[in-house]
């Protein structure tokens, strides 16, 4: 059993606010650690980008993102 088989058979005999906040803190967790990885790895970062740019290829279903991208964007430059 590996560790996330472990923590998830462990989150599910806790009760439901609990298990929450749990979660929560997990999720916060991978957050900062993925956010340091792209950080120090440009390899990530390539792959990250990657994958986020296959969007452009679907904008029947993205547009309200693409729209606020190119907002951002405009904002950026001025």
């Amino acid at each position: 059993m590996n560790i996330m088989e472990k923590l998830i058979k462990e989150i599910k005999g806790i009760r439901s606010r609990k298990k929450e906040i749990i979660l929560l803190k997990i999720t916060v967790s991978l957050f900062d650690i993925t956010t340091e990885a792209l950080r120090i790895s440009p390899e990530l970062r390539k792959g990250f980008l990657k994958v986020h740019a296959k969007f452009l290829d679907y904008p029947e279903e993205s547009r309200e993102i693409i729209e606020k991208g190119i907002e951002a964007y405009k904002k950026f430059v001025k």
